[in-house]
């Protein structure tokens, strides 16, 4: 602690006060005048001395001329003596005429004297220094000794001044050597050169001139030399005096300063309070121990007001001052603002072990209530970089361990443990559960690959059965997932002895997995079993796969008893019925199931289908005339081109077994130039080539068909190539399938199977990332009607979303949306609706996303993405009370982005509401939950600052701008809004 020096005014001394005595140069007495004015001027009556040498100069015409240089000399010199105008010029001017004048030596002290009296110091000692202190009296002697003293303190040579003035006091008397011991005793004092300081005071102290003005010396000397008993009791009496009151003050804070050298703050505080009570700009280390001592006494509230007058300071002070602050705010309960001021400690390099202190605070903070500036994980991780042998170590790796697990940063949880030297039984516990929960994370996105990873982690402990149970239940399911069905079963199977949350569900799931492998006697035995105790909403899909079952094990009876049981279920059921019925041969009964499916459910996915079956029974019946009549209804209403295609083909097969042949010949024709080239073409020289056949018109045949691009010559070499090639395709071996198809394509570009082998070719292109021939290929396959063009359009949107060209993606998208196939046109929708929302195109995006989740057949991960993008555009569009229902019911998302993202938006409507408090709650349980969320801590920070505003705590607003725009600049629209907060902070 720096001691406060009592700076005196009556350290400068009058030297007009000190008498200067001259040598008697001249002893012969010429003439009486000239010894009157050598007289007076001995006897310093200057001013008629002055005049009887300014006469014996200008009128006495016998004057000896070395009598005219003394005379002219003191002139001059008593002028200087006398501070007269211009007098200084004329002794200048005295010694550029006499150069060698042997009057000099007498000059010097008059001239001294002058320049002390106008405070021209530096000039004075230069002055000093030319006096010959031999051709000096004892007296003259003291004198020029203190002058010389005085003018080398009052340049700063305390040293030099030191020297001199004790030189003078061993010859000085009386009031003089008092004066000289108050200069003495001031200038050891101003050097804490104590014990000399206290010698020369005490010889003056009980002197009336000085007793006054040694007394505050004394109190400082005491506080110097650590005798507080002293300093505070010498102190105590000095302020029953009447003192000055800056003396007061100086006296306050000695007194204060010892009672807080003695940590006796009780008796402190009120000194150190009056002392800052009149300061306007009190030192940095007043405030902080007047802080300090609020602190120790319990006044947090006042600690924290003097500690925060430090803010703006960057110094070993300031950062210790912002370590106490924090230590203040949390003794009140301020969790958040300690935060601020811990951080602001840590961030300074003055004094490392305060340093370390306020990171430790900082780190252990921020995993308790969160931290809005940086995520707790990292601050925690950087204290363990930097004190790697610290004794709490292993602490704070368990803390980093926590708090990526709190943070939901469960990735960054198992690197944490991985870098632990040595586990326990805690860790392996926190280890198997995170390991299950990245599982169930990255299954829900769909990377099965990265999710089976986590669960075999999980699965390496056992020490939470349920957790075991359930890394093992949805190892199972990955495989499923993945189409590995039997190492799906013999896991399922593994549980079907134990309890998990999941149980109910487990037979439904083997019975899946059974019906996958097409064992299908083994599926019903576990679909019969679940049915025993089923889900709700599962039981109608478990009754319809066992319906399913019975129909492919032929058992016709079975299935359509289960069919009957569910018809009111859906429009599956009923059609499901129906092609059971067909396939047992009761066409009529088909019919009339088909017929109820068009008037119970006209807007069915499965209308077209049915009026196609309809045709095709009543064909079966030999009825052409219905038979073409529900045709005609596929021809002229139905968007599926394939059907549509077929009903025309048929229609015109009906034609010839009506033996129409001509009629039936002009329809093919006609179809043939409206499908030439396409994959209907094969299927029209198939329909047609019993009518060539039967009038042994093979050249016509053969002519028919390259008119619409059917090649009937050398069909076994292309259909070698094309076997082989989709050979290689069904078993994934992508690159092996390309040569193939390349060679079918090469030889045979118009032949049978065409647009399917160039799919295919275009699928294996993208399989084996080849991306640039994917879409040459399959452009081709989106641009022509054919069996796989939804196909192709549906691949060619996915390459171009993955390539970031949204335009080129709708393009298709917009098509398949239209598509008769409910999967593909429900994919569309899924990503028009992610195009336009990134396009903030929201009142489109929540068109699409009221379909997308009124489609109950969605994954929940995507009817959630639906979910997230109704609500912004929600709250977009101004419906605030909509929108927040909406992001409510996403705050318990497994999806840490959209709950991170939900709870911005919660936080938001606070502020918008003025609940600026719970608002910035809201946040800190943003950052504490999901602090690797980045984008949206850095827009709730901004909330933070505005939430701040508020408040009117216009520190803590500017601090958190600061923050965002020195920490986020990875998002420029963030850093510009800060920018534009902080401009609105009143300073």
């Amino acid at each position: 602690m720096k001691s406060k020096k009592i700076f005196l005014a009556t350290a400068v001394l009058y030297f007009g006060a000190f008498e200067a005595q001259q040598s008697q140069y001249f002893i012969e007495k010429e003439n009486y005048r000239f010894d009157l004015a050598e007289n007076l001027y001995q006897t310093k009556i200057y001013n008629a001395s002055q005049y009887e040498y300014a006469r014996q100069y200008f009128y006495n015409q016998n004057l000896s001329k070395s009598r005219k240089e003394a005379a002219q000399f003191f002139d001059n010199v008593i002028g200087v003596i006398l501070q007269k105008n211009h007098a200084e010029e004329g002794l200048t001017a005295f010694m550029k005429e006499y150069p060698n004048s042997a009057y000099f030596a007498q000059a010097n002290l008059p001239l001294a004297d002058y320049y002390l009296a106008k405070k021209d110091f530096e000039k004075a000692l230069e002055t000093l220094k030319k006096v010959n202190q031999y051709q000096l009296s004892e007296e003259e002697n003291t004198q020029y000794i203190l002058k010389l003293g005085y003018a080398k303190f009052m340049t700063g040579d305390s040293k030099g001044a030191t020297e001199a003035l004790e030189e003078a006091y061993k010859t000085a008397e009386g009031s003089q050597k008092s004066d000289i011991a108050y200069m003495l005793g001031h200038l050891y004092y101003a050097n804490r050169q104590n014990d000399k300081a206290f010698h020369y005071f005490d010889s003056i102290k009980d002197q009336d001139k000085y007793s006054k003005l040694v007394r505050p010396y004394y109190v400082q000397l005491y506080y110097n030399e650590k005798n507080y008993d002293k300093a505070i009791s010498e102190g105590n009496a000095l302020l029953n005096e009447n003192i000055s009151d800056s003396y007061k003050a100086e006296v306050h804070k000695i007194i204060g300063e010892s009672y807080f050298m003695k940590k006796d703050y009780n008796g402190a505080y009120p000194h150190l309070k009056d002392y800052l009570a009149v300061q306007q700009n009190p030192s940095e280390n007043d405030l902080y121990e007047m802080g300090f001592v609020a602190a120790q006494l319990k006044k947090y509230d006042e600690a924290v007001s003097y500690y925060n007058q430090l803010i703006n300071s960057h110094s070993a002070l300031a950062q210790n001052a912002y370590y106490q602050l924090g230590n203040a705010y949390l003794a009140v309960g301020k969790k958040q603002e300690a935060l601020s001021a811990f951080r602001s400690s840590y961030q300074m390099d003055y004094d490392a072990k305060v340093k370390k202190l306020a990171h430790e605070q900082y780190a252990k903070l921020g995993y308790d209530i969160g931290n809005p500036f940086e995520n707790p994980s990292v601050v925690i991780q950087n204290y363990i970089n930097k004190n790697p042998n610290d004794a709490n170590i292993a602490e704070m790796r368990s803390l980093l361990v926590k708090s990526y697990l709190y943070s939901g940063n469960y990735k960054e949880t198992l690197n944490a443990i991985d870098r632990l030297q040595n586990s326990s039984p805690d860790i392996d516990k926190v280890d198997q559960e995170v390991s299950y929960l990245l599982g169930t994370e990255e299954f829900n996105k769909g990377n099965y690959d990265e999710a089976e990873r986590y669960f075999l982690r999980s699965l390496e402990f056992n020490i939470n059965k349920e957790f075991h149970n359930r890394a093992l239940y949805w190892v199972a399911q990955v495989y499923y997932q993945k189409g590995n069905y039997p190492s799906a079963i013999v896991r399922y199977e593994k549980l079907l002895s134990e309890s998990f949350p999941e149980k109910q569900q487990l037979p439904y799931d083997l019975g899946y997995a059974y019906f996958k492998s097409k064992k299908f006697d083994q599926a019903a035995t576990y679909f019969k079993q679940y049915l025993n105790n089923p889900k709700t909403e599962f039981k109608n899909d478990a009754e319809l796969r066992l319906a399913d079952i019975y129909y492919a094990n032929n058992d016709l009876n079975q299935a359509i008893a289960i069919y009957d049981k569910n018809e009111d279920a859906t429009d599956y059921t009923l059609y499901q019925k129906a092609m059971a019925f067909g396939f047992k041969g009761d066409t009529q009964a088909k019919i009339s199931n088909l017929k109820n499916l068009l008037s119970k459910y006209p807007g069915s996915e499965y209308y077209d289908d049915a009026q196609y079956e309809i045709g095709t029974a009543y064909a079966a019946q030999d009825d052409y005339a219905d038979s073409n009549d529900f045709f005609g209804k596929v021809i002229k209403t139905s968007s599926d081109k394939d059907l549509v295609a077929n009903a025309s083909i048929y229609r015109a097969q009906n034609y010839i077994d009506q033996n129409q042949n001509d009629k039936a010949l002009s329809e093919l024709k006609s179809l043939g130039e409206q499908y030439k080239n396409t994959a209907y073409a094969e299927k029209i020289v198939q329909a047609a080539k019993p009518l060539f056949t039967k009038s042994g018109d093979v050249s016509g045949y053969e002519s028919f068909a390259r008119n619409i691009g059917i090649n009937v010559d050398a069909a076994e070499i292309d259909e070698i190539n094309l076997s082989t090639a989709k050979q290689y395709f069904s078993k994934k071996d992508y690159k092996s399938a390309i040569t193939y198809y390349e060679k079918y394509l090469t030889q045979n570009p118009t032949g049978e199977g065409l647009y399917q082998a160039k799919y295919e070719l275009g699928e294996s292109y993208y399989q084996t990332k080849n991306t640039t021939k994917a879409l040459l290929v399959l452009q081709e396959i989106a641009n022509v009607q054919n069996d796989y063009q939804d196909d192709a359009q549906t691949r060619l949107a996915q390459i171009y979303i993955a390539q970031g060209d949204s335009s080129e993606a709708r393009k298709y998208l917009e098509t398949l949306k239209n598509s008769s196939n409910v999967n593909i046109r429900n994919y569309a929708n899924v990503e028009l609706m992610k195009s336009y929302a990134d396009e903030k195109n929201f009142s489109q995006a929540e068109k699409l996303a009221d379909a997308v989740i009124a489609n109950n057949k969605n994954s929940s991960a995507v009817i959630e993405t639906a979910k997230v993008i109704k609500a912004r555009s929600l709250m977009n569009s101004g419906k605030d009370k909509e929108a927040q229902t909406a992001f409510t019911s996403l705050e318990k998302s497994s999806n840490i982005s959209v709950a991170a993202e939900a709870l911005y938006a919660k936080a938001y409507y606070q502020n918008k509401g003025k609940a600026f408090k719970s608002s910035n709650e809201t946040i800190f349980k943003l950052a504490n939950n999901y602090a690797s969320e980045e984008y949206w801590g850095a827009k709730a920070l901004v909330l933070m600052a505005k939430n701040y505003v508020g408040l009117k705590d216009n520190y803590q607003a500017s601090y958190t701008c600061d923050q965002i725009i020195e920490n986020y600049k990875d998002f420029p629209e963030i850093v510009a809004e800060a920018k534009e907060v902080k401009k609105t902070i009143k300073k």
